[in-house]
């Protein structure tokens, strides 16, 4: 059994779902003590229940696993592709359980079928469309193939929110080299309000236009759609997706009560052009997230990224315990770098 500090790195729920994910994809059984004691509320909540619940797909024996707890144990036996279904029963992210059960699940010999329930597009989480519009393109380079669909959009705190993916096995990952993005195509998003006036999310996309137009200059397209949503509860969202020639970047703000619409705008734009001006292919975002695929890839990946984080060196470490491999990051925490992985199996 491999032991881990949860009070590591970010401290947070990202170590136990990598580890549970890499579990499954490994067959390594492990305890992890100190969960999210670097929290406001330690131990394990709604959504990380639910991902140890949804790792389950690999028949494992479990302990610890309750509300509260800041204590578990995880011993996988073979993942199984299939049907699944899952209900977070708050707004806890969908997309976080997502991250977690999709890699072991390409080695399950047949597509898998993943039917959640809970939150889309909420706080410190990817959203739904990150996935579909980032995260889903960069894997197919690497020879995954997901297929996401939304039902509806779920928000902070009442959730509600429906999606559906659709995993195709893959028997073997290619390695990435993602240094260089060339030009910036064009910016498209979207923003969205779910029971709330129109006008909120015409403020959102007036706002991060205008802000963006002001940076780049008007000959790079901007092209921001206006949705209204039929959602359990309220909410609404932007979402910023940056089109290079060889890269896509995403940058999603929440609204939030009290928080103007102009603001929230102007908070998925900044992250934009902070990412845009460093030049780098990678977004803070889906740096960490490429970690678990490229320690098994069938050769050394390298990439740049906009800021190295905290999340970043997190999986690096935690995944660093499952696989053998070697990684280097070349560059400071919160600053430009790139990152180097080389799988040992070579």
């Amino acid at each position: 059994m491999i032991e881990i500090d949860g009070s590591q790195g970010e401290g947070g729920g990202q170590m136990l779902r990598t580890a549970l994910s890499l579990s499954c994809s490994t067959g390594k059984g492990f305890r992890i003590g100190n969960i999210r004691k670097n929290r406001d509320k330690p131990g394990l909540m709604r959504q990380h229940l639910v991902a140890v619940q949804a790792a389950r797909l690999a028949g494992a024996e479990v302990t610890g696993d309750q509300l509260g707890s800041v204590e578990l144990a995880f011993k996988p036996r073979s993942v199984k592709a299939g049907n699944y279904n899952f209900d977070i029963g708050t707004a806890g992210s969908t997309p976080l359980v997502l991250q977690t059960v999709i890699p072991p699940l390409l080695a399950g010999g047949a597509s898998s079928r993943l039917s959640l329930t809970g939150g889309t597009h909420v706080p410190f989480s990817p959203s739904w469309h990150y996935l579909d519009g980032v995260f889903a393109p960069t894997l197919a380079r690497l020879g995954v193939h997901l297929d996401f669909s939304l039902e509806a959009c779920g928000f902070y705190p009442k959730g509600g929110g429906r999606v559906r993916c659709r995993v195709e096995p893959c028997s073997s990952l290619a390695p990435l080299q993602a240094e260089q993005r060339g030009e910036l195509l064009r910016v498209v998003g979207l923003s969205a309000v779910g029971n709330l006036p129109r006008g909120i999310a015409e403020r959102q996309a007036h706002s991060a236009h205008s802000r963006l137009e002001e940076v780049l200059g008007s000959g790079v397209p901007i092209e921001i759609g206006i949705q209204e949503l039929s959602v359990f509860g309220q909410g609404t969202f932007i979402f910023l997706k940056c089109e290079y020639e060889h890269a896509v970047a995403g940058f999603t703000a929440i609204g939030e009560r009290g928080k103007p619409a102009e603001r929230v705008g102007e908070e998925a734009a900044r992250e934009l052009l902070q990412h845009h001006g460093t030049g780098m292919p990678v977004d803070p975002h889906l740096a960490d997230q490429l970690v678990l695929y490229l320690a098994q890839a069938r050769g050394a990946s390298v990439f740049a990224t906009s800021r190295i984080t905290r999340h970043l060196e997190t999986n690096l470490m935690v995944t660093s315990l499952f696989l053998d491999m070697v990684s280097r990051v070349n560059g400071d925490l919160d600053t430009p770098g790139t990152v180097l992985i080389t799988p040992k199996n070579l």
